[in-house]
């Protein structure tokens, strides 16, 4: 579905305007029907870890604490325990808490084997130093939720109506439909039910099969620790 077909939805479900184009079109109708579809498209980028959005970079370590230019155009935010320096077989833990970084600054250390890394103003830093000409790699989300309609140019955005989501387009359509009745303070809770259960059932489809605890989940009920180790060449993972 494209932007056009989907403010056509949200207008026909809310019985609403609809107008002829969205993109360029300065009528406020068509203005508010394409700010609520990419509020909409950039709330569900930030809110979950769509497969579709789950994109890996690799680079080369320089000497130093700090690692300048490493971070891809596209990035939105780190997938968590998931950077590794490839050469080492080390997982390079964070991104880490300021207060945690600060301790780490005032610290000591020099174990290679337990490095942690800090993000902050588009910037990685680690400690301890990687080191220089070191294979690293990390996964991360992709800000660019939509495609241009050949499907070679993503976006952050929907800029022309013939743009298409990469993200379901239901599930947008279902949000900005209990949005746009909010914003015009119409009835908007049976919509609202309707799109956070398309929502559950999607990102449940979504979910990888195994149930990892990851960073923060303390207590990780019904989960399985993953040990930041290496598998040591046999094929899996250890777990604890």
């Amino acid at each position: 579905m494209t932007l056009l077909s989907i403010a056509i939805d949200v207008s026909t479900e809310t019985q609403g305007p609809q107008p002829a184009t969205i993109a360029g079109n300065s009528e406020p109708d068509a203005k508010l029907l394409l700010r609520t579809i990419n509020k909409v498209g950039i709330k569900l980028m930030q809110l979950y870890t769509w497969s579709v959005l789950w994109k890996q970079h690799e680079f080369t370590s320089i000497a130093g604490q700090d690692q300048t230019a490493k971070v891809p155009s596209d990035f939105d935010r780190f997938v968590p325990e998931t950077f590794w320096s490839i050469d080492n077989q080390t997982l390079i833990s964070g991104p880490v808490s300021a207060s945690e970084w600060g301790s780490l600054r005032a610290a000591t250390v020099t174990n290679t084997r337990n490095i942690k890394f800090s993000w902050r103003s588009g910037l990685i830093s680690t400690i301890p130093d990687i080191g220089a000409g070191v294979a690293c790699e990390f996964q991360y989300m992709t800000k660019n939720w939509c495609t241009d309609t050949t499907g070679v140019t993503p976006q952050s955005v929907f800029a022309a109506d013939t743009d298409v989501a990469l993200l379901d387009e239901d599930l947008i359509t279902n949000i900005a439909v209990a949005e746009w009745l909010k914003s015009e303070g119409l009835p908007y809770a049976e919509a609202q039910l309707y799109a956070q259960e398309n929502l559950d059932r999607l990102t449940g489809n979504d979910d990888a099969s195994e149930n990892i605890a990851v960073v923060g989940d303390i207590y990780a009920r019904n989960s399985r620790h993953y040990s930041g180790e290496p598998d040591s060449g046999q094929g899996f993972a250890t777990y604890w």
